[in-house]
């Protein structure tokens, strides 16, 4: 199953990328804006990056998570598919901070990811919203 990504337009509201209507440049002047997401790279190119969301972006985006616990079996709502097909969970592995994790699917049964490997159990997952971390990470909105 291959999911779309979520327009530009939601994520960069999600997030609170877009300029608020009605702003002038006046009000630039007086307002510093605060990046909602600070994302750091991964050990190299390919390697997933270190998301940390500010609260309020975390509140906005309407993440849940769940721990992990049983090894061979997670919600299939955490699975993000890459450009390339290849499924992710984001782990969270401390508060508002949010790494994608590869897994291998073995199978889905109903709402239920079958994996031959993954998280381990205790490890933090994404549920709902993945997508919008994964658009975050990619640079979809701008992240900022």
């Amino acid at each position: 199953m291959r999911r779309s990504a979520l327009p530009t337009a939601l994520v960069a509201v999600a997030l609170g990328t877009l300029p608020a209507a009605g702003c002038t440049a006046s009000d630039a002047a007086v307002h510093t804006p605060v990046p909602a997401v600070e994302i750091v790279d991964g050990a190299d190119d390919k390697a997933p990056k270190t998301l940390t969301l500010t609260a309020d972006a975390v509140r906005r985006l309407e993440l849940l998570t769940v721990t992990v616990d049983d090894e061979g079996s997670i919600p299939y709502s955490a699975v993000v598919y890459d450009k390339t097909g290849a499924p992710w969970v984001y782990s969270n592995p401390q508060e508002r901070t949010f790494i994608r994790v590869p897994v291998t699917i073995d199978r889905v049964e109903g709402d239920t990811a079958l994996l031959s490997a993954g998280p381990a159990v205790g490890t933090r997952i994404v549920t709902r919203a993945s997508i919008k971390l994964y658009g975050a990470e990619n640079g979809v909105g701008g992240g900022h």
